[in-house]
């Protein structure tokens, strides 16, 4: 079955469209962009361990594989935890440089409270239709799903640094801002068509087998 754009992709542009409204009416500058942009890292880290347990695609030859066999049930949950403690060292030492490099003019936490929530309130929409309702989980092996918000996250917010530097050098910031935040809506889009286009059921799939059951407490 093709990608077809959803109610997960417009919520999606709908919620990149929240900073857009700080910069235009309620005077966000850089800095709150870039530290709510951060704060994304923490929501895509944190779906993805509930994708991770409840994974149950065939690994290929060339995936991660422990002792040379699938990862199994036994294997997950201390693959869970190895992602959460690296991934979330890497969520700090990257949140250490956006706020060190551009945390000196930031708005009050407060503020940015109400975009957060919408983007926790996107990515849950997105993996209750998409990897849920949609059953990605059936097809997507847990190897995948472990490595695959490193390369989002490294390629997304490059991409923004490279836009904020830009921004900072420019004499017209709400400009450079506006121009900065479309580049991250189209980014966004197309890594979510990517990522559920690869996820998506073909003809003649069939259910995994039983030994990729979701990991159970």
């Amino acid at each position: 079955m093709p990608y077809v754009p959803s109610l997960s992709i417009a919520s999606l542009i709908l919620v990149n469209l929240v900073p857009l409204a700080g910069v235009l009416f309620l005077g966000w500058n850089l800095s709150a962009i870039m530290v709510l942009y951060w704060s994304e890292n923490v929501v895509i880290g944190s779906f993805n361990v509930f994708k991770m347990a409840l994974a149950q695609g065939d690994p290929k030859p060339s995936s991660m594989r422990l002792n040379y066999k699938p990862v199994k049930a036994a294997h997950k949950g201390f693959m869970i935890v190895f992602f959460m403690a690296h991934f979330g060292m890497f969520t700090l030492g990257h949140g250490v440089f956006v706020f060190a490099i551009f945390g000196k003019q930031l708005p009050a936490l407060a503020a940015l409270i109400p975009a957060f929530l919408a983007l926790c309130a996107s990515h849950g929409l997105s993996f209750l239709i998409n990897f849920i309702r949609k059953e990605e989980y059936k097809r997507v092996a847990f190897t995948t799903l472990f490595v695959q918000p490193y390369k989002r996250v490294v390629i997304m917010h490059l991409t923004i640094i490279l836009g904020a530097w830009a921004s900072i050098a420019l004499d017209r910031p709400v400009m450079a801002l506006v121009v900065l935040i479309s580049l991250k809506i189209l980014l966004d889009a197309f890594s979510h068509k990517k990522e559920h286009t690869r996820f998506a059921a073909r003809p003649g799939d069939a259910s995994p087998p039983s030994s990729y059951a979701p990991l159970k407490n």
